[in-house]
């Protein structure tokens, strides 16, 4: 029987089922290492710190360099994803990541932690939302925000379980048997699935996009002088717009502040009498409610336009969430019943509004390139300064206050940015 449904994209005799989906399955658990591995270093601030006698600031820098490293090889994966396919990308990725976490639980002084932490970076920087969104959008013209939104879903699962996983093996081991564990999940979790399942586009198994079809055919009449969605723009033409240094500037603010409040929550939650274990615990389930954030934008994405209002929408909550965290003193632990939804809820949308608002505005003709130095704007400058100065006032002030307190400012100057955001035009 031959199967044929509209905006199907090309179909096999007696398929039910489009691939494509299981690509999304692969990049879900891809997704869940790159959140996890990125997340984690929350666990293991307080606990170096205590060990080497490091001030939060010099600890946190580590995490500044990681999210450093990340950015600047963007445009380096984003441009071998283009040129080469994403899934070369992912092996190299995996093979980096597993050795920088062998490395890591080998360090001895901080100017090595900083070397390893930096390697870590560029390795994550190749399984972030910018490779994972490109494989999506090659292979979803339809149904494109849900299937990114449940790929990018994997990133708060792995915060959920990795974070109080890491916790638990540094309470009931050390630290350094916590990083071994996780280069064992890095090297024989990814790198088989990757090598033996993941495919770049469908045409590689002879098939379509799903929905190119009715895309094709739908859009005769609705591109309009203006914008139109998926227009395709080159990396050249972007930088020329607006739009996208709008948006660079509301990412690099989001993950900025986000960046802080991720780098030190466990270690405040143990300041205020937790152990590392419930501390642990209370970090991962504020990862997990992101999953709810990036399905439900993820989902929205489909069904409005104003993808900038919905990013500015997505700040504002965190905001909400950081100031309650600043006012942890006057609410107490109401503050947290508050601050999980609201940042989990916004950081989710935040993050996989990143490729899509970037293929919405746009194309794909140059996704990986523009996702890619829009990463290097965000993840350089604002997830870079972000928790070295969160730690600098710590340092400074003995809490957490002034820190979160600038977190919740520079969430609304970054909400401000992405509401005024525009689609671009050509000239």
């Amino acid at each position: 029987m031959n199967v044929r449904g509209k905006g199907t994209g090309k179909r096999v005799e007696g398929e039910r089922f489009f691939y494509g989906w299981f690509i999304v399955g692969i990049l879900f658990f891809i997704s869940l290492i790159d959140g996890g591995f990125t997340y984690i270093f929350s666990a293991f601030l307080k606990p170096l710190s205590q060990e080497f006698a490091w001030t939060r600031a010099e600890t946190a820098g580590a995490f500044s360099l990681y999210l450093l490293a990340a950015g600047l090889s963007l445009p380096f994966w984003g441009w071998l994803a283009d040129h080469y396919g994403v899934r070369l990308v992912f092996i190299l990725s995996a093979l980096i990541d597993g050795l920088a976490l062998v490395l890591l639980s080998h360090i001895d002084r901080l100017t090595t932690f900083y070397a390893v932490y930096f390697f870590l970076g560029v390795g994550l920087g190749g399984i972030g939302p910018a490779t994972v969104g490109k494989i999506v959008s090659q292979w979803f013209v339809v149904k494109r925000g849900r299937a990114m939104g449940i790929a990018l879903i994997g990133a708060g699962l792995g915060g959920l379980v990795l974070v109080p996983l890491a916790g638990f093996l540094i309470e009931e081991f050390d630290w350094r048997i916590a990083y071994q564990g996780l280069a064992i999940f890095a090297l024989g979790g990814m790198l088989p699935l990757v090598w033996f399942f993941l495919t770049d586009t469908p045409e590689e198994r002879g098939l379509t996009p799903l929905g190119q079809e009715h895309h094709t055919e739908s859009q005769q009449g609705a591109r309009t002088t203006e914008n139109a969605e998926g227009e395709d723009w080159t990396l050249r033409e972007a930088l020329a717009t607006a739009t996208f240094w709008l948006l660079s500037i509301a990412f690099c603010l989001g993950l900025m502040a986000a960046a802080a409040i991720h780098a030190h929550l466990v270690a405040f939650l143990q300041d205020t009498g937790l152990t590392l274990e419930v501390a642990s615990t209370i970090a991962g389930v504020t990862l997990g409610m992101t999953m709810g954030g990036r399905f439900a934008i993820g989902w929205a994405s489909e069904n409005t336009h104003h993808l900038h209002r919905i990013l500015s929408l997505c700040l504002v909550l965190q905001a909400l969430g950081a100031g309650l965290l600043s006012c942890f003193d006057i609410l107490g632990f109401w503050a947290l019943i508050g601050f999980v939804p609201l940042f989990g809820l916004g950081y989710g949308g935040l993050v996989v509004l990143w490729p899509l608002a970037v293929g919405h505005d746009f194309g794909t003709r140059s996704f990986g390139a523009i996702a890619g130095v829009v990463g290097t704007v965000a993840l350089s400058l604002g997830g870079a300064i972000g928790p070295v100065v969160a730690g600098m006032l710590y340092d400074k002030t003995g809490n957490y206050f002034l820190a979160f307190l600038s977190c919740t400012i520079v969430f609304l100057v970054g909400a401000a940015a992405a509401f005024v955001t525009m689609e671009p035009r050509r000239r």
